[in-house]
């Protein structure tokens, strides 16, 4: 029995109705879009399925041979043609073949032209279009409603274009030309239509080529980084591409995300907190959340109110009351990841005290030695408990960040804290004072260093020449004892 019968899942016959019944029955299981491959045979089936009915005697060779209009041998020459199937010119070229013919003959051929088209596997959409625009293909000429349905679908994914520019392919083999074009256009597919499927897709190929193609690149960006999946040749290309486009937001997106899930540690967190400031967005904020998780988890709960300070527009916002920030506190208090002082501060946050308690605070009676994270603590918790410091730990990380000695992040929380800190003249002096007595404490502390060190170096200076004499005195004795052994 003939294959197109097994696809159709019937007898040969010759009743038209029976066939189409079969087919449009069979039609919502190869959607266009999902099953592509299926599509086409199952139409291809129904097609022969036609044709048969219609001449049942002719010889299969008859069938396929016949004489065919120029244009359409022209047509699949160009179809078939390694150098210009994807050439805008040369389908120009057919274009103006295809105007020489006559209004009857288009006419004729337009849907000829689209049949063929829409059997071909590898084909340039772009260039298509071209075609299509000069034929005037409507889903509404379509004979019946299957066919007009899979006219739309066919004239939509036209209309979209390519997943790249298959110029690209140009130096690559004819094989690996059409295994690339099909697998970006499916992916491109599952990307639009089943985003659930989309890693699946991605794992079941085995190694694949990356054109060069900035569309392309930018599309793999996208998806790539959604999907929470990094790649050091996509940090490559978002690298190139942010060097090109230096105020591009796109560009500076993706290459710090692409960086953060290749797990790039200190290196990235300049630009991270670049990009925050720059570039004001929920996503800038996951950026930053997500690096202090990895790679700071205590300042995460600092990188939080910091987070928390910039979108909450109302200056009257209370600090750790939104539930967007408390749900992220408990989540890193649950993590296991935070050390005993970050579990305390977070702690302090969930269960706060009032401000007259603030002398009893764990924090303060912790007799851990002094940091800026732990002056970044307590500022924090005197913040949320509304008791605004002015006290050394606010002044030392102020101090820290006029004088340039904090690093991107402790700067970052030391600016969102100090908005919400009134000082006053009295504050200010205050703080010259404690910023002259740190530089007198680091000016002694390294005079006593320099004087430790020069016994030190004095020491070893000696050590150095003892050890030069007992060199000298050997190489003496080992000339005397060659002297002697020679008479």
């Amino acid at each position: 029995m003939n294959i197109c019968w097994e696809i159709l899942g019937i007898e040969p016959t010759t009743d038209l109705e029976c066939i189409r019944q079969a087919y449009l029955a069979l039609l919502p299981s190869f959607h266009p879009e999902s099953d592509p491959q299926g599509f086409k045979r199952l139409r291809q089936a129904y097609e022969e399925a036609q044709h048969w009915a219609a001449s049942p005697a002719e010889d299969a060779k008859t069938e396929e041979v016949g004489d065919e209009h120029e244009i359409l041998v022209a047509f699949r020459e160009l179809l078939a043609s390694e150098r210009d199937r994807f050439q805008p010119s040369a389908w120009q070229k057919f274009i103006q073949q295809l105007n020489q013919c006559s209004m009857d003959e288009i006419d004729k051929l337009r849907w000829q032209l689209c049949d063929i088209a829409m059997k071909t596997e590898t084909i340039s959409l772009s260039c298509l279009a071209l075609l299509a625009q000069r034929l005037n293909w409507q889903p509404q000429e379509a004979d019946d409603d299957a066919e007009g349905e899979e006219l739309e679908a066919f004239l939509e994914t036209v209309k979209r274009g390519d997943a790249f520019d298959l110029l690209s392919l140009a130096k690559l083999p004819l094989v690996v030309q059409d295994q690339t074009d099909a697998y970006f256009f499916k992916l491109e597919r599952i990307w639009r239509f089943y985003p659930e499927h989309f890693a699946d897709a991605l794992q079941v190929q085995g190694a694949w080529i990356i054109p060069d193609d900035k569309q392309l690149h930018r599309k793999l960006l996208h998806w790539f980084s959604a999907e929470q999946w990094g790649m050091a040749e996509l940090a490559d290309i978002a690298r190139r591409w942010q060097a090109a486009e230096p105020d591009n937001e796109d560009a500076h997106y993706y290459l710090c995300k692409q960086r953060l899930l290749c797990g790039e540690g200190e290196s990235l967190l300049a630009d991270l907190c670049d990009f925050w400031q720059r570039y004001p967005s929920t996503q800038a904020d996951d950026l930053l959340l997500g690096w202090c998780r990895q790679h700071r988890p205590d300042f995460f709960p600092l990188a939080v109110m910091a987070v928390e300070a910039r979108c909450m527009a109302d200056a009257e916002y209370v600090p750790g009351e939104s539930a967007r920030t408390r749900l992220l506190w408990a989540d890193i208090l649950h993590s296991g990841r935070l050390s005993p002082l970050g579990r305390s501060f977070v702690d302090s946050l969930f269960y706060k005290r009032k401000a007259m308690a603030w002398a009893n605070s764990r924090l303060s009676t912790q007799g851990e030695p002094e940091t800026p994270l732990l002056d970044l603590y307590r500022t924090a918790e005197q913040v949320v408990l509304e008791a605004f410091p002015k006290e050394k730990p606010f002044f030392r990380l102020l101090i820290r960040l006029e004088e340039g000695q904090a690093c991107p992040l402790e700067a970052l929380i030391t600016q969102a804290l100090s908005s919400k800190i009134a000082m006053k003249p009295g504050d200010i002096r205050d703080k010259k004072e404690l910023a002259e007595e740190l530089r007198l404490a680091a000016e002694k502390k390294l005079s006593s260093e320099a004087k430790t060190e020069a016994p030190r170096q004095a020491e070893s200076g000696g050590v150095m020449k003892i050890m030069k004499i007992v060199g000298l005195i050997a190489l003496i004795v080992c000339a005397l004892n060659r002297f002697f052994h020679f008479f």
